[in-house]
C-alpha cells in the first residue's frame, strides 16, 4: 500500500497541519485580546449615555458613568432627577458650568480613570494652581479628603535618647533634661497624600525647639536626628531644615515658629509631588517644603519628631 494513502494519526500529523493548528490558536488568542481592547469602546449609549457639557464656553463630551463616579458631587447630581431637569443648559441643551475649562478638564481626566483603589486626586505641581484646583473641587462638592489627603492611623514605635512613649505609642514625652531625643512613627509613606494629626505640649517652639518633619525610613536613629542628611522639617527660632541643614533663608516659606502649647497641627505628606506641609489649626497658617526625593529624602518617608526640653510632648490624634 502507498504511503500517500496512510491515515494520519496524532503521531503522524505533518508540519503543515501543525502550522494550521498553531495559527488557529494564535488567531483565537489575538481575537480575545482585540475583544478585550475594544469592549470598553463599544458600550451602548443606551447603557451609558453621552453627556454634552459646556464648561465656561468650552464644549466637552463624556460618559454619564464618568460624572457619577463619585456620588453626591455636583457632577453626579446633575445626572439624576430632579437636578438633571433644573440645571442650567445652553441653547444647544448642554449642561452648563461656569468654571475654568482647563482645570475642569484636569479633573475630568482623573474621573475617567477613577477606581476603588484611588483615594486622592493628583494635584497640580504649581502651588497657585493647586489652590485653584482645590477651590474647584470644593465648589463641586467633592469631599476635602480627595484633595487634602486622608488622616492616617499612626503611632510612635522607635526612639533614641530620653523619650518615653505613653498611651499605647500615641504620646511621645521628653523624660530628661535639655537634650535632643528622636522618635519616629510606625508607618512608611510612599504614595498618596497622607495627613497626621498632632497636638503639641510645650510653651513655644522658639523656646523648646521641637522638630516636626520627615526622614527617610532607612536613615539610622540618632539624638540630633534633625541633622540627618535625609531630614526635612520645621523647628523653633523660625528654622526650617532641608537635608539636615538649616535653610539659609530666614522664615523659609513664611514659617514664623508661631506654635504654642496645645496647638493642633497637621503634618501632610504629599508623596505624589514630593511635598510636605505643616498646617496650624489655630492660626490657619500652612507651610510647605519641597523635598528633593532624589538627593535629599527618597521615599518611603517616616514621621520624624525631635524633642529637646523637659516634658515636651507630641501626641498623635488618630481618626475614629
Amino acid at each position: 500500500m502507498s504511503n500517500n494513502n496512510m491515515e494520519k494519526t496524532p503521531d503522524t500529523i505533518d508540519q503543515k497541519d501543525m502550522v494550521v493548528i498553531n495559527s488557529t490558536r494564535v488567531s483565537s488568542a489575538s481575537s480575545k485580546i482585540k475583544s478585550k481592547t475594544m469592549s470598553r469602546f463599544c458600550t451602548s449609549i443606551d447603557d451609558d449615555p453621552l453627556i454634552l457639557l459646556n464648561i465656561g464656553g468650552t464644549h466637552m463630551t463624556t460618559r454619564r458613568s464618568t460624572l457619577v463616579r463619585i456620588p453626591n458631587t455636583a457632577l453626579a447630581l446633575a445626572c439624576v432627577t430632579p437636578w438633571s431637569e433644573s440645571i442650567t443648559r445652553d441653547v444647544d441643551g448642554r449642561l452648563f458650568f461656569d468654571l475654568d475649562p482647563n482645570l475642569f478638564q484636569y479633573l475630568l481626566n482623573q474621573l475617567r480613570d477613577w477606581s476603588s483603589s484611588h483615594k486622592v486626586f493628583d494635584l497640580p505641581k504649581d502651588r497657585f494652581e493647586r489652590e485653584r484646583f482645590r477651590s474647584l473641587c470644593i465648589k463641586l462638592n467633592f469631599e476635602s479628603s480627595f484633595i487634602d489627603g486622608i488622616y492616617r492611623h499612626e503611632k510612635f514605635n522607635k526612639i533614641c535618647g530620653h523619650v518615653v512613649l505613653d498611651d499605647k505609642g500615641l504620646l511621645a514625652r521628653h523624660a530628661g533634661t535639655y537634650r535632643y531625643a528622636e522618635c519616629r512613627g510606625m508607618n512608611v509613606y510612599s504614595s498618596g497624600i497622607n495627613r497626621i494629626a498632632l497636638t503639641l505640649k510645650n510653651q513655644a517652639m522658639d523656646k523648646y525647639n521641637t522638630f516636626i518633619g520627615i526622614v527617610w525610613s532607612g536613615s539610622p536613629m540618632q539624638e540630633s536626628s534633625f541633622e540627618l542628611p535625609t531630614a526635612y522639617g520645621w523647628t523653633g527660632q523660625k528654622q526650617v531644615y532641608l537635608k539636615g541643614i538649616p535653610s539659609p533663608i530666614q522664615c523659609y516659606g513664611g514659617y514664623d515658629s508661631d506654635m504654642c502649647t496645645n496647638d493642633k497641627v497637621d503634618l501632610i505628606l504629599n508623596c505624589q509631588l514630593g511635598l510636605i506641609s505643616l498646617f496650624n489649626h489655630r492660626t490657619r497658617k500652612n507651610y510647605e517644603i519641597q523635598v528633593d526625593i532624589i538627593e535629599g529624602c527618597p521615599l518611603p518617608w517616616q514621621l520624624h519628631i525631635n524633642l529637646y526640653g523637659p516634658d515636651d510632648r507630641v501626641k498623635i490624634s488618630n481618626p475614629p
